[in-house]
């Protein structure tokens, strides 16, 4: 046997406790052992169970908040009016905000008048730019102060650009039919020179 130095005691044997104990104690410390020992077993199960994802989430709203507590992107069936602003029809869907709350865009369904579309809003709250689809035809629209200024889409199998004056007027519009044939309108002819 190696012989300790100092004064360090010398440590016991853990099988000459084991074989010191009664009978009943071993018997103890067993049972004790066992039930640790299936109780961890139990907790690490139920952790792994606990990790497994909801199947399934039912709710008419949910707020994803930033590091400050403020909504950032919400979605909602349906949706709250934009702070200041009412919504002429109701929508469904995911709407972006800054981090004021401020409504600044979003992913809507308009059932009620058959529309669906992604927009980008103004700082004055309005849609300054959309794309979707308009009773199933799709269409892109840009807005300025309000109003429409460009709108490109399809209706009736008719492909069509529309710019608008400053009042939402529409001034020149290029359409191309299903069939190929081409129309342009509101185009006045530069004056004949002398």
């Amino acid at each position: 046997m190696e012989q300790w130095r100092g004064d360090l005691p010398r440590l016991a044997s853990p099988l000459n406790d084991w074989t010191a104990m009664s009978n009943p104690l071993r018997r103890l410390v067993l049972i004790a052992a066992g039930s640790c020992a299936v109780g961890a077993l139990g907790a690490c199960t139920g952790v792994s169970a606990a990790t497994q994802p909801t199947a399934s989430l039912s709710v008419r709203e949910l707020n994803i908040v930033d590091e400050h507590g403020q909504a950032r992107l919400r979605i909602g069936a349906p949706l709250p009016d934009p702070k200041g602003l009412k919504r002429a029809v109701k929508a469904v869907g995911i709407q972006f905000m800054d981090p004021d709350g401020h409504e600044i865009g979003g992913l809507g369904m308009l059932d009620s008048i058959g529309v669906t579309g992604l927009c980008f809003d103004s700082k004055e709250g309005y849609e300054a730019m959309c794309m979707g689809l308009i009773k199933g035809e799709p269409n892109i629209t840009f807005r300025h102060d309000w109003k429409e200024r460009i709108t490109l889409g399809v209706e009736k199998g008719v492909a069509s650009i529309v710019l608008h004056d400053a009042q939402g007027t529409p001034q020149l519009r290029l359409e191309v039919d299903k069939d190929g044939k081409s129309r342009v309108e509101g185009v006045t002819p530069a004056p004949a020179s002398r």
